[in-house]
């Protein structure tokens, strides 16, 4: 058989194969059913909200293009009862996103580099100590990411208007996830468009045919938000709200120092591996150097880890790629075969730069979301409040979540009524930010919810000082004179029933409306 002749004849390949494949299972193994995070949740109740025939920014502030919400949507409709069904999702976008980089590697640089470039890339998408578990935007916008470079990769030198047509449908695909990576696409357009004109090949077509694949797909992606009120709530939330909030203390170079040093603290090797790039020039090199630091700028100067997670392909193919050069000149040096030299520096490169995660996968499932979480406090509690709130109101009844946990409509099945699922927009001191306080005050006495749920830990609000007030007084007030306490947890434990005393102590508190 063709398969067990070529299993015969490269061994090696097929158990570096095999190798990443239980990397990546091992890496994931404990987590992939964790309690979800508020994230997930929000992307978690826009996409209830899609497949119960709503739509999110009109019923829901979602800060990100819509296609995250498309893919939780498709993975509810594929697993109804597996909340973490989306983590599933994105592990398969990440694993197809790892094979186009094999694939990219070995046709731009050959044998040698492709295997160590997956093998790297699984834990580093990651993050160290597997911090990037999660299902977030990121992880799915590797796979359309990678595959537009792919097209690049491939048609670069001959492509025609079908390649670019491609690779601008692609485009649009990736930034219908996030508008950020616009940088890391422009590079590559840029590169491609160079190819051509060296080539003598004429561009007005070719970039028409991207245009117009881009514009198409962000067409169709967007036709729904397009068709209901011409984009407004859209354009509201993912571009004139992010245009604040990147500009809130939330952002700026120190977060990105702080991040870089986190970096040079778990991964030193990856800052040491670059030294050995210098020691042979490469043709293509220069286009994935531009990739990884340009992929810097698609940080918008946040430290928050999924920022991250689109500049490591580029990452680990540079640092493959030097320990290939690395391997090829220790391999004169100690007179040994230059293929066991290479699998002997990359295994060591992949255990110094997976020693983070080392602590992390020997842990029970319980004890990886009880170490990775319980920071949170609210990510843990969760699950029990939602189960909670299903059980003191109907389908039909709206709940409120006080502060930024969409999860537990997510979990619980209810409806917000008022599309500020998370308190962000409310309390990050923005111009909006009064506007928007009067709009959910508006939204809850026009509908009073059957429940409320008040979370009172800090990471929930981000209140600060220039954060406008009326907000808070009016949730006092509400919850004060129209609402009694069910029960809340305490000390990390539900406590029903509950004195209103207590509240002031507790991280999430479940009220009830008073009987008419």
């Amino acid at each position: 058989m063709p398969i067990a002749d070529n299993l015969r004849r490269k061994p090696a390949l097929w158990l570096g194969i095999a190798g990443i494949a239980f990397l990546f299972a091992l890496l994931r193994w404990n987590n992939l059913d964790a309690p979800l995070t508020r994230d997930e949740g929000e992307y978690a109740y826009a996409a209830q909200l899609l497949t119960s025939g709503g739509l999110p920014y009109e019923s829901s502030f979602l800060q990100k293009p819509p296609l995250v919400a498309y893919g939780y949507a498709v993975a509810q409709v594929l697993a109804p009862n597996v909340f973490w069904s989306p983590r599933v999702l994105a592990a398969v976008f990440a694993a197809l996103a790892t094979i186009l980089l094999g694939y990219v590697a070995h046709r731009d640089f050959g044998p040698g580099v492709a295997l160590p470039a997956m093998a790297l890339a699984t834990p580093m998408i990651l993050l160290p100590g597997i911090e990037q578990f999660i299902a977030n935007t990121e992880m799915f916008l590797l796979l359309p990411l990678m595959a537009t470079v792919a097209v690049y990769a491939r048609s670069r030198g001959d492509g025609g208007w079908a390649a670019w047509a491609t690779a601008g449908v692609l485009a649009g695909v990736t930034l219908c996830f996030k508008y950020t990576a616009f940088p890391l696409l422009a590079v590559l357009f840029v590169a491609w468009s160079i190819d051509a004109w060296r080539s003598g090949k004429s561009l007005g077509g070719r970039w028409l045919a991207a245009l117009l694949g881009g514009a198409a797909t962000a067409a169709l992606v967007l036709a729904p938000f397009l068709l209901r009120d011409g984009g407004r709530r859209l354009w509201e939330c993912t571009v004139v709200f992010n245009r604040f909030y990147a500009a809130s203390s939330e952002f700026g170079a120190a977060e990105v120092l702080e991040r870089l040093r986190e970096f040079a603290r778990a991964w030193w090797i990856l800052f040491l591996l670059p030294l050995g790039l210098l020691i042979e020039r490469r043709p293509r090199m220069g286009f994935w150097v531009a990739l990884f630091l340009v992929g810097w700028i698609t940080t918008a100067g946040s430290y928050y880890g999924h920022y991250y997670v689109p500049i490591m392909p580029f990452w680990a193919l540079l640092s493959a790629l030097a320990v290939r050069d690395l391997a090829a000149w220790a391999a004169v040096k100690l007179a040994q075969p230059e293929a066991w030299t290479r699998r002997a520096l990359t295994a060591v490169v992949l255990g110094l730069v997976c020693l983070p995660d080392a602590r992390w996968v020997i842990r029970t499932k319980e004890q990886f979301a009880t170490d990775m979480l319980g920071g949170w406090g609210s990510f843990l509690e969760s699950p029990q409040v939602a189960a909670r709130v299903a059980q003191v109101t109907s389908p039909r009844d709206r709940v409120y979540v006080a502060g930024s946990e969409p999860q537990v409509l997510s979990y619980a099945h209810r409806f917000s009524p008022t599309r500020f699922v998370t308190a962000y927009p409310l309390m990050i001191p923005t111009p909006l930010a009064a506007g928007y306080q009067a709009e959910a005050i508006r939204d809850l006495q026009r509908e009073a919810p059957a429940a409320i749920v008040l979370v009172r830990t800090p990471s929930t609000w981000l209140n600060e000082p220039a954060s406008p007030p009326d907000f808070i007084d009016f949730l006092r007030k509400l919850l004060a004179e129209d609402y009694d306490v069910v029960g809340g947890y305490l000390s990390g434990h539900w406590q029903e029933p509950m004195d209103r005393q207590d509240v002031s102590r507790c991280t999430m508190v479940l009220f009830k409306r008073k009987s008419p």
